[in-house]
């Protein structure tokens, strides 16, 4: 299984259009038109990869696959189409997790 580390995982996130707001966490949000459609964050720390627990977690709280939380990190997956597979995930009763 690919690793990711917090500095892969910050930089994705940001060039998908996620926001970030600094609170105990560092919470990750994507807002269309003005509404949030999907939140996760990461802990503060050092640069240290993440567990497949935490990714898990990350993908629950995403609404799609580990496999698509890396490949939306590493770019194959676009905003687009990771809102596409939310949408289908939701469609197939999958619940979505929120952490915080």
């Amino acid at each position: 299984m690919v690793s990711l580390n917090q500095d892969e995982i910050e930089a994705g996130l940001k060039r998908k259009g996620f926001r970030q707001s600094n609170n105990k966490h560092k919470y990750y949000h994507l807002y269309l038109n003005g509404k949030k459609e999907a939140s996760t964050y990461l802990s503060h720390g050092k640069n240290q990869d993440l567990s497949q627990k935490l990714l898990g977690l990350m993908a629950k709280e995403l609404g799609i696959s580990i496999k698509d939380v890396v490949d939306l990190i590493k770019c194959p997956l676009s905003t687009e189409e990771y809102l596409a597979k939310r949408k289908d995930r939701s469609v197939e009763g999958m619940k979505t997790l929120k952490r915080g």
